[in-house]
């Protein structure tokens, strides 16, 4: 068993400790369920790592050890369930996870759902059999009486429901971060896969300050620094820089131009 320091540790979460302090959380997707390129964001000292379980072709069966690696190196695992559903948020957090997703939600009722199945009673009703505290010596003793403290819920609106109703879901006790999701949101709004036409920009503008009157934090996914700059100009605090993938290749591609350009002048 570990020392009560390391289990302290063990399930802090950095993404609630940054956002409660006024800071932001920075964070890049896992490019799949490899361990080896988890790790290798991990050691890039990002705040969460963005763990997809809805638009990627595995469940937590494959992607069991990331969050592992990331509480091991102090990022927070963040796992985007397929959708609201208790078994699926369930074994996310049961597999390490201390930030779960919910995509797609478009009511205060969906969020309050959201926020029951995440929290241990009597804020909630998940059921109790963690599993990543068998691979890091963390005793139950210590966790589960700092688990619904430790949990981050992340709502995610993209519907016309959600943009119909955010301010209500905002408002919902226990929901975290509320994340507006641009592709989706470009197609909810009419205008699908324009991610900078007018009205999609309009309502991430906005979205920061609407999410804020309810003490709330904003977040949203992006591709790159230019466009993250831009978000956290407008107030948002939980941030997804792009994938780890994605990065990596903007990386390479500059390193050849420049090398490649270094030749042609030689």
């Amino acid at each position: 068993m570990k020392s009560e320091g390391n289990a302290g540790t063990a399930f802090e979460n950095r993404v609630k400790r940054l956002l409660s302090s006024g800071r932001a959380a920075w964070g890049v997707g896992a490019v799949d369920e490899s361990e080896f390129s988890a790790k290798m964001a991990i050691n890039c000292d990002v705040d969460f790592l963005w763990i997809d379980l809805e638009h990627r072709p595995y469940g937590t069966g494959e992607v069991r050890w990331l969050p592992i690696l990331c509480r091991q190196g102090g990022v927070a695992p963040m796992v985007r369930v397929p959708g609201l559903d208790s078994s699926a948020i369930k074994k996310a957090l049961d597999i390490g996870a201390n930030t779960v997703m919910v995509p797609q939600v478009g009511t205060a009722d969906e969020a309050k759902r959201a926020v029951e199945y995440a929290k241990y009673p009597p804020q909630g009703s998940r059921g109790i059999t963690p599993t990543w505290t068998v691979y890091l010596d963390v005793s139950w003793d210590d966790y589960l009486p700092a688990a619904n403290d430790e949990t981050c819920v992340v709502v995610q609106i993209e519907s016309p429901a959600g943009i119909a109703n955010l301010d209500a879901i905002a408002a919902v006790d226990g929901v975290d971060v509320v994340f507006a999701g641009p592709s989706d949101l470009s197609a909810s709004l009419g205008v699908i896969g324009q991610l900078r036409h007018p009205k999609v920009q309009a309502f991430l503008a906005e979205f920061p300050q609407r999410v804020g009157a309810s003490g709330k934090t904003a977040g949203i996914a992006l591709q790159g620094v230019a466009h993250s700059k831009q978000a956290y100009d407008q107030g948002y605090r939980f941030i997804n820089i792009g994938s780890f993938g994605f990065l990596g290749a903007q990386g390479l591609t500059a390193a050849l131009d420049e090398l490649r350009a270094g030749e042609r002048r030689g």
